[in-house]
């Protein structure tokens, strides 16, 4: 790419702090819901741990950034690995897919419950084994046979689907002039697709449940509306039966539940989207026009490895919604002040006060 060795360096660093949230976030997710035999009951909770679980390792492989690269490569800061070493890492980054897989099996998840009414045990005895059986399943598969074609090479950033020497198998005037190419000579191919296309498949179904799921929800709104004007109608709010009243509350009661749930898939699918916008652009740059910006690849570096610290601020913030809510109410109100308050040096401001 080019990039100078203050870049370089700054690249190589970033991904070693990023990844530490995304492990601590990862790891909280993981302990409390196993602590919790309520929790570790539902399919969600166990999807989601499956996700964490998936994170943790990507983590792992992410946050060791360069390091595992082979020692002497050119245009890298601070590579001090083998072959062997670049391999592992590119393994657990390409098992990795497995995170947007689970993303998509938890808005399925979300869909199964609110808009089609299943209940946890239906969906654990019927759905999830297949859900963790295809996730799983196309995760394994495709390392290890990305692994058998020597597809893990050098990829600027980690090891990962990558030719070797990098950018041997691109007609982008290549200032080394290497035309041949060592390892993975297809590995464009199987980069996207076996890993951005699934990806991007798995954004648009999370687009189109989130879509369902508040349909659904605005058609549940409009019914229990017509409803409750219905027995008005007919008798009037004093004489309403305590039966008609019951039922009315009990369907206020379902309407919130499946409200609340739906903002928290599209909170898990926000967090979603944020890990993977700025990565998928950049690999697409780098595709095209075999190049990229340096402020695109930091962005690259930060989110990447940070889907479990952004799961973990979805997964902690139903409990402190009011506490969150309080302290970035603080935060604006105490700018706000400092933006508009009076500078006491203003000679306009003295002679106003005067």
């Amino acid at each position: 790419m080019g990039w100078t060795a203050t870049q370089q360096k700054i690249l190589s660093i970033i991904p070693h702090f990023t990844a530490l949230l995304s492990l601590f976030g990862s790891s909280y997710i993981i302990v409390t819901t196993l602590r919790d035999r309520k929790r570790w009951g539902t399919p969600f909770y166990r999807l989601l741990c499956a996700l964490c679980l998936v994170d943790l390792f990507n983590s792992i492989a992410s946050g060791l950034s360069t390091w595992p690269i082979p020692v002497g490569t050119p245009g890298v800061y601070a590579p001090l690995g083998t072959v062997g070493t670049c391999e592992a890492q590119g393994f657990f980054v390409q098992a990795g897919i497995a995170s947007p897989i689970y993303n998509f099996m938890l808005s399925v998840q979300f869909l199964l419950r609110t808009k089609y009414g299943w209940n946890e045990r239906r969906i654990g005895r019927r759905v999830e084994p297949i859900m963790h059986a295809i996730t799983i399943g196309f995760a394994l598969g495709t390392s290890f046979l990305f692994l058998s074609l020597d597809l893990y090479n050098e990829s600027s950033l980690w090891c990962w689907v990558n030719a070797s020497p990098s950018g041997c198998n691109k007609n982008c005037g290549n200032a080394s002039k290497v035309t041949t190419c060592e390892r993975g000579a297809s590995a464009e191919i199987y980069r996207w697709t076996f890993y951005y296309g699934p990806l991007w498949l798995c954004v648009v179904g999370c687009m189109v449940m989130m879509v369902m799921i508040f349909l659904d929800i605005r058609a549940q709104e409009n019914k229990m509306k017509k409803y409750e004007f219905s027995i008005l109608a007919c008798h009037g709010e004093n004489r309403t039966s305590a039966i008609e009243r019951k039922k009315a509350e009990d369907e206020k009661r379902r309407h919130a539940q499946s409200r609340a749930v739906a903002y928290q898939a599209l909170r898990f699918v926000g967090a979603f989207y944020l890990t993977w916008l700025f990565p998928t652009v950049n690999r697409v740059l780098q595709a095209s026009i075999c190049h990229s910006y340096f402020w695109l690849m930091v962005m690259h570096t930060i989110c990447s490895p940070m889907q479990g610290f952004c799961n973990f601020l979805v997964y902690i913030y139903p409990r402190n919604r009011d506490r969150i809510i309080q302290i970035a109410t603080s935060f604006t109100n105490y700018f706000a002040w400092n933006s508009t308050k009076p500078d006491v040096d203003d000679p306009k401001t003295t002679a106003e006060n005067t």
